[in-house]
């Protein structure tokens, strides 16, 4: 059975000190996805989700269903239901070593979804409540990137941190495994590696604790109308990996100094008025409508966290001709 997708979820980066209040008015309007990333020190607060996440559902929180002391209700099973789906990242400096992703997936399950079988089995596998997604967040370091990409860093090839990977998946410890600001040379790369090995593996009787070839489940990259990272999604569909886009609002843009040419575009806000949405509901409506990408909006505004909130419910709204206009923004 296929497992489900992203679609629409919640963004964290560059939230800051609102990191926890933004997540707990995103649970408050029905957001039940998020997406985050290790690197705590930086553009994201791991920690500062998984509060938030376990002060919404434990006792005394706005939830309050999750309750520990009560037979009829074990916090597990209240997660799954409530369609629970945590995502997060590795950053390419700590790619050293097999034991290190799988050590550090599990340290982060523990930060973000620990609460959801905290009562539920104890050290047993099979009661770990996994994160969705695992990613590796970018391949490898480049300066500017991050201030710990500074210099050489003595980290794994790519390859060999796949195989930390898919030993993150064999451990239970997320559903799903991805790889993040790849170009589409290096997911291809990837995807060859696994099938090379795949005839292998299935052909070994007993597999014994060994992980299983496995391409990647998602891939996660910059994607706007302007730059709609085509090729790198055309792979995607081919090989059946979701796409989920970020910045999918135009903000790389913004953070060039170039303004928003995403969401000051005329048609994009000819289309708000029409509709009486928010230039960035179009956007996303966009994006969703091509049945090929997922998106992780953010805020920290209430206001606009209720309104990307509509999209968790609404039909996609744009018509073909709406679409087409979009489209026609790529210099793709």
């Amino acid at each position: 059975m296929a497992l489900e997708v992203i679609g629409i979820g919640f963004g964290t980066a560059g939230l800051g000190a609102s990191v926890f209040q933004s997540v707990a008015l995103a649970l408050e309007a029905g957001f039940r996805k998020f997406d985050t990333a290790e690197e705590n020190d930086y553009w994201y607060d791991q920690a500062a989700v998984g509060n938030a996440l376990s002060n919404f559902f434990l006792p005394g929180g706005s939830a309050q269903e999750c309750v520990v002391d009560r037979d009829d209700v074990d916090c597990y099973s209240f997660c799954a239901k409530e369609g629970l789906k945590i995502s997060t990242k590795i950053p390419p400096w700590e790619l050293v070593s097999i034991a290190n992703i799988r050590q550090r997936a599990a340290k982060s399950r523990e930060t973000l979804v620990g609460f959801c079988d905290a009562f539920e089995g104890g050290e047993d596998m099979d009661s770990k409540y996994p994160l969705d997604v695992y990613y590796i967040h970018a391949p490898k370091c480049w300066d500017g990137w991050h201030t710990r990409c500074k210099g050489e860093r003595n980290t794994l090839p790519l390859r060999e941190a796949w195989l930390g990977m898919e030993a993150v998946a064999h451990d239970k410890n997320a559903e799903r495994i991805g790889l993040s600001n790849v170009n589409s040379h290096e997911l291809m790369d990837i995807i060859q590696f696994v099938e090379e090995r795949k005839a292998n593996f299935d052909s070994m009787g007993d597999h014994g604790a060994a992980a299983a070839p496995r391409i990647p489940d998602v891939v996660q990259a910059y994607a706007d109308p302007i730059h709609p990272a085509t090729e790198l999604r055309n792979i995607c569909k081919k090989y059946g990996i979701e796409f989920v886009s970020y910045s999918t609002l135009g903000t790389q843009h913004h953070m060039r100094g170039q303004g928003n040419p995403v969401l000051e575009n005329e048609h994009v806000q000819e289309l708000a008025v029409q509709y009486n949405r928010s230039t960035a509901e179009v956007v996303l409506s966009w994006a969703m409508h091509h049945n090929d990408m997922s998106v992780i909006p953010r805020s920290s505004k209430k206001h606009h966290i209720q309104q990307l909130a509509r999209l968790l419910n609404d039909e996609p709204f744009l018509t073909k001709n709406d679409l087409q206009l979009i489209d026609a923004m790529s210099l793709n």
